[in-house]
């Protein structure tokens, strides 16, 4: 299948989403979008953590996709190595659908070799808020994370260092108000010990369930459909 036109959207346009009006608080950004434009109303999950996570994290964000994908909610994350390149392929894989959010212009967008034989352009969106021959930089990478907040329902951090972009994307999910679900692990990991600190701000522990032992993706599913409220407390989670 040849790669579709690029499509450019403004705030004003019908199809521009109002959850990014409203998550950029004024300043919404004109959007470069390449794929299937109809995910951008379909209900989605993002995706964030740690380039450099650990194989349990990598395990818990393969998880995560595969149940979302069963659930028919979308995967949204920002195509960077780790956890976001986990969370797409195993979409792809899994024929489920997935929104890529680029720290770039979508000039410089390639697929990557591990997708293509599993690319699928009617079940992909790319998308990116820089003009189409930015180039990455730091701040974009943190900026492009706003876009995946408020494209999503709800966030899910795998992985969050004690400073950094993952840290910084749980505690702008937490300011938009929308529901930030945090892994916790028996052990704690150096690439994961933002975590707690996420969770002592207002992050929902995401655990195992312990008759299957995948994650506990009920919350997740109830809070995307909107018929979930935070419980004052949650228990003692079942760990990673």
């Amino acid at each position: 299948m040849n790669a579709p036109p690029i499509t450019q959207l403004t705030p004003e346009n019908d199809l521009y989403p109002g959850s990014v009006v409203a998550a950029f608080n004024g300043k919404a950004p004109t959007l470069w979008c390449q794929g299937n434009l109809s995910l951008l109303t379909k209900p989605g999950v993002g995706f964030c953590g740690s380039r450099k996570a650990s194989d349990k994290g990598l395990e818990t964000a393969r998880d995560c996709a595969e149940q979302a994908c069963s659930l028919g909610i979308s995967v949204i994350s920002g195509n960077a190595a780790g956890v976001d390149f986990i969370a797409h392929r195993t979409t792809l894989e899994a024929g489920g659908t997935t929104i890529l959010a680029l720290p770039e212009g979508i000039d410089h967008f390639r697929i990557r070799k591990e997708f293509q034989p599993i690319w699928d352009w009617n079940r992909v969106l790319v998308i990116s808020q820089f003009t189409p021959d930015a180039a990455w930089k730091v701040y974009r990478a943190m900026d492009r994370n706003t876009l995946i907040i408020a494209l999503s329902r709800a966030m899910i951090v795998i992985e969050a260092g004690e400073k950094g972009g993952t840290l910084n994307a749980g505690l702008t999910t937490l300011s938009l108000s929308k529901p930030l679900f945090v892994a916790v692990y028996e052990q704690a990991r150096e690439s994961a010990l933002g975590n707690t600190i996420l969770i002592g701000k207002g992050g929902i522990p995401l655990a195992r369930n312990r008759s299957t032992g995948r994650a506990n993706l009920k919350r997740v599913q109830e809070a995307i459909e909107g018929q979930w409220e935070a419980p004052a407390s949650y228990g003692q989670p079942s760990l990673f």
